[in-house]
């Protein structure tokens, strides 16, 4: 028992780590717009980093037009993915 109580911290521990990994590697933009949604208080006190990700998607995917033309918003942000090229500089 000692051992499973041990291994269930260590794995919550684990993914609040995730949680602060995750918002931290978002740009300033998308935090700010991820930290105003009204879910994003209770997401902090659980550090659930699934949540977080289903919000931030949510941002990409809609952006500023608030659901409107939710098809075209997620089209243009997997080809905005698909056109990314890394520079022989960068790492």
């Amino acid at each position: 028992m000692g051992e499973l109580t041990k291994t269930e911290r260590v794995l919550e521990t684990n993914l609040c780590n995730l949680f602060m990994v995750v918002i931290s590697l978002c740009d300033t933009d998308t935090k700010n717009q991820v930290e105003s949604m009204e879910e994003y208080p209770d997401l902090e006190k659980s550090l659930d980093s699934l949540v977080l990700l289903n919000l931030i998607k949510k941002y990409v995917y809609t952006g500023s037009m608030n659901n409107l033309n939710k098809r075209h918003n997620k089209a243009k942000a997997h080809l905005n993915l698909m056109n990314l090229h890394q520079d022989r500089i960068q790492p």
